[in-house]
This record gives C-alpha cells, sequence and structure tokens, in this order.
C-alpha cells in the first residue's frame, strides 16, 4: 500500500521518498509509521504520484511469538538494503522500523553534504569472465514476498459420501495475501449389509483441490474457511457368501462440489495440526447400485453428505 498526501513544496535537504507499507489490521497504518519517521527527521517528504523518489519497502507479519518487520531500500551506491526486526508488540516494531528508516534518510543526506575526495586513477581493468546467467531480481523478489510457506500433512476422517473412514495425503502452499491452496489425495473404504446374507463393499478414491481466499489469526491458532472440487472414482462390489454368489464390480466416475472449515494450532513454526470438517454435493447424486434376484439397492449416491477430520504435518520455509 502505497502512503501518498497532497503537494509539497520541497524544502533544502529533503529527500523524496516513495513508502510501501504493508501490515496486519491490528498494526498501526501507515499514517502512523509515517508520523513517527517524521518525528526522527525532517530529512524525508513523501514523494508526489508522478515525482521520481526512492521506495522504501515496510512489510510487518504476525507470528507465533510477536511480530517481525522488514524493511528494504537502495543506498547510495545502488544496493539493496534490508533490515529485520522482531518483537512481541507491534508498536515496537513499527517505532523500530521508523528510527532505522530515519537514520538511513539522514545518511544521505550526510553523503550529499560532504564534499567528495577525487578519486585515484583506476588501474588497467583486468578481461572479465562472461557473466552467469540468473534469474531477474523482479521475479526472485515478487515470489519470495507472495509465498509464505510450504505445508505437508496427512489426514485421518470418517463420513463422506461412504460413511466411512478416510485417509489423505495433502499439500498446501500459502501466500502472504491469506490465500491458500491445498491439494489432497484420498481414500476410503466401507462394507455394508443390504439384506440378510447379502453385504455390499464400498471404495473411494478421489483428488480434491481446494481453495482458501483468506485466514483469520490469532496468535498459534487460525480459522481457514474453503471451496472445494472433489474428482475421483466410486467403487461397489458384492461381497461373496452362500446367497450371493456373484461377486460382480461396478465403478461410477465421481465428482463433487463443497465447502470445508479449518481450525489450525501452530505451536511451533515447524508444526501444525488441524480439525477440519466439510459438506459436500455430489453431482451424481441418487445413482443406485443395485443387487438382482431380488432386486434391492446396494448404495444411493446421497445429495448432501459431509465428513470431518484432524489434520497433522509440517510447515516449511
Amino acid at each position: 500500500m502505497a502512503v501518498s498526501t497532497g503537494p509539497a513544496l520541497a524544502e533544502p535537504g529533503e529527500e523524496a521518498v516513495r513508502i510501501q507499507y504493508t501490515a496486519p489490521a491490528t498494526c498501526p497504518d501507515e499514517q502512523s509509521f509515517f508520523s513517527q519517521l517524521r518525528q526522527r527527521t525532517a530529512r524525508g517528504r513523501l514523494a508526489e504520484p508522478n515525482e521520481l523518489a526512492r521506495t522504501i519497502d515496510v512489510e510487518l507479519l504476525a507470528e507465533p511469538e510477536g511480530f517481525s518487520g522488514n524493511v528494504d531500500f537502495l543506498d547510495d551506491a545502488g544496493e539493496k538494503v534490508s533490515r529485520h526486526v522482531h518483537g512481541e508488540q507491534c508498536e515496537a516494531v513499527v517505532s523500530s522500523l521508523a528510527l532505522i528508516t530515519a537514520l538511513a534518510l539522514d545518511a544521505t543526506a550526510n553523503n550529499e553534504d560532504a564534499e567528495p575526495d577525487p578519486p585515484p586513477p583506476p588501474p588497467p581493468a583486468p578481461p572479465l569472465p562472461a557473466p552467469e546467467e540468473s534469474p531477474p531480481e523482479s521475479t526472485s523478489r515478487v515470489t519470495e514476498r507472495a509465498v509464505r510457506g510450504l505445508r505437508l500433512g496427512v489426514l485421518a476422517a470418517y463420513g463422506g459420501a461412504t460413511s466411512a473412514p478416510r485417509l489423505g495425503l495433502l499439500g498446501q502452499l500459502d501466500f502472504r495475501s491469506g490465500l491458500a491452496l491445498r491439494v489432497m489425495a484420498h481414500y476410503a473404504w466401507h462394507e455394508l449389509s443390504v439384506d440378510p446374507g447379502r453385504n455390499a463393499r464400498l471404495q473411494r478414491l478421489g483428488l480434491e483441490t481446494s481453495i482458501c481466499p483468506w485466514r483469520l489469526e490469532r496468535g498459534a491458532f487460525s480459522a481457514l474457511p474453503c471451496a472445494a472440487v472433489d474428482l475421483g472414482a466410486l467403487r461397489a462390489s458384492g461381497v461373496p457368501s452362500e446367497q450371493l454368489t456373484s461377486a460382480n464390480a461396478q465403478t461410477l466416475w465421481w465428482a463433487s462440489l463443497g465447502a470445508q472449515l479449518g481450525l489450525a494450532w501452530q505451536p511451533t513454526d515447524r508444526f501444525w495440526l488441524e480439525l477440519r470438517g466439510a459438506a459436500e454435493f455430489p453431482l451424481r447424486a441418487g445413482y443406485r447400485f443395485t443387487f438382482e434376484n431380488p432386486h434391492a439397492t446396494a448404495y444411493e449416491v446421497p445429495y448432501l453428505n459431509g465428513w470431518a477430520g484432524i489434520v497433522a504435518g509440517g510447515r516449511f520455509w
């Protein structure tokens, strides 16, 4: 978020700066940050929208044990400078970042006021090796700022269309904006009694993709609402017995839409535990698997089903 004000006249010794400020809602806003900056130095003023100015990136993040802050800018030589601050209170972190920024502006002004010594004659330059190709700084920086972390975990749940135990392996990509993308491969199984002497075995294999538009955090706890699409197959077969000598199997291609809610606890930077509940709407609702001689419905796909489970896993970078 860029901080901007109305037209301002440049005073002698002032430097035009443009501040990109990002912070949780519980932290002081950008106006508070700029007020603290002006209390520490009179060298900086906010740049006009079309004015050439130095850009200072300020970012604050909520963490399980407090808050962290980062300030990035270019020094007089054009080199990137980064500073990191951590504290229990967001106000203290903002104050420290304002002091760091003020010192950087004062250092620039002092360098401009000092008369530089004449440079010595340069020595003959040796031939330079061919530069190694590297990704553009802008691309790597955008990726670093956008992605917050990767999670891998396992799911143990009960319920769903087959009203059965469910196991899953999942991966989740978290973004700094609060968005999360999750992919989970899962398997469920169940054996049910249709009538005396005849049982049916159900097996569900699926790949679920969910998108979670925002994360609600409070300390080590967070809530994550999601929308999900589940694709896969449902297989039904008879269980051989004296009453069922021909146990044919039938496979149904499966698709469902649903909504989920996860309540997570992350006591450390690397481990997280989550309770997750879901409601699903199968697109093949009403489809029936049947037995013959005599005719009986072995299983009918419901119009609405739900499941609940627990996820445990690790968080990386």
